[in-house]
């Protein structure tokens, strides 16, 4: 119970960091206005999460239920262990977030919404790595969590867009100009992932063990992380190179419930794999 909590606790708390960077990111690169109220929502909701988060941590290590919560063990956590430094910047750039955000200003947002997501890589195997390795493998983590937070929020918003659009021939092309352009940073962001994540892999297990991840719970879900991710990559070349055209060009009103389709299952995907991720950062690799 107290682990899955946990597991909870980190997959809410990882979606919303995730959003709050990524969508000022997909406004700006995109050349949108954005919308501070949702801004603003999310940087309320990444503090809550984030002391529901602790509770559930210190619960997970005393095995008392998150509904009583252990405010000793919590304390503990933020005093005498990394926690609390890392609690204290992202409480910081969440409170930057959301005053920027409050006064309208959304693409410098977008910094202090970088810096919280960031905060995750010292919450998982990247923050208990000593040393050069520790730092290298901190700053791939980094890239790893900005990469997929500007993939996420990408998919939020095209999907919106698509699920609310008129069918029309001007609309369609408008929202096909908008793939397009995401094409661009898409590509970018998939080179980052890839990259980002075999070293992480590398840190974690080290070369060495990596054939011992075929018989643990890990390398399990580690495994169905990268097929979840080969099958987004699938779904986007097929976006970009037959389901845009086909917006711009075909019926609209095919062309849009398909492209509706694939972003769909596309954004099940990237829920799926979050959640894998706040598990698999709960696991020894090894174990």
């Amino acid at each position: 119970m107290t682990e899955g909590a946990l597991i909870a606790a980190r997959f809410a708390l990882m979606l919303d960091l995730a959003l709050l960077m990524g969508l000022p990111l997909f406004w700006w690169v995109m050349g949108m206005a954005g919308r501070s109220a949702t801004l603003i929502i999310l940087a309320i909701a990444g503090a809550a999460l984030s002391v529901l988060w602790l509770m559930a941590s210190a619960a997970s290590m005393t095995g008392a239920p998150i509904t009583s919560p252990d405010w000793a063990t919590a304390r503990i956590l933020l005093t005498m262990t990394p926690i609390g430094p890392v609690l204290a910047v992202r409480a910081a750039a969440l409170l930057l977030a959301l005053l920027l955000a409050g006064i309208g200003s959304i693409r410098p947002t977008l910094l202090p919404a970088a810096i919280a997501a960031a905060t995750l890589a010292w919450t998982g195997h990247a923050g208990a790595t000593e040393g050069l390795a520790g730092t290298i493998h901190r700053v791939a983590d980094v890239a790893h969590i900005w990469a997929a937070a500007g993939w996420i929020a990408a998919l939020a918003v095209l999907l919106h867009a698509l699920l609310t659009v008129n069918p029309t021939r001007t609309e369609a092309r408008r929202v096909a100009k908008m793939l397009a352009h995401f094409s661009v940073m898409g590509t970018l962001l998939v080179v980052t992932l890839v990259i980002s994540g075999a070293v992480n892999a590398a840190m974690i297990v080290g070369l060495s063990d990596l054939p011992a991840l075929r018989s643990s719970r890990y390398g399990l879900l580690l495994g169905m992380k990268l097929t979840l991710f080969g099958l987004m990559l699938a779904l986007a070349a097929l976006n970009r190179w037959r389901l845009t055209p086909a917006l711009e060009r075909g019926t609209p009103q095919q062309a849009t419930r398909h492209l509706r389709l694939s972003l769909t299952v596309e954004t099940i995907a990237a829920l799926a794999i979050i959640g894998l991720v706040a598990w698999l950062g709960t696991l020894d690799p090894l174990g």
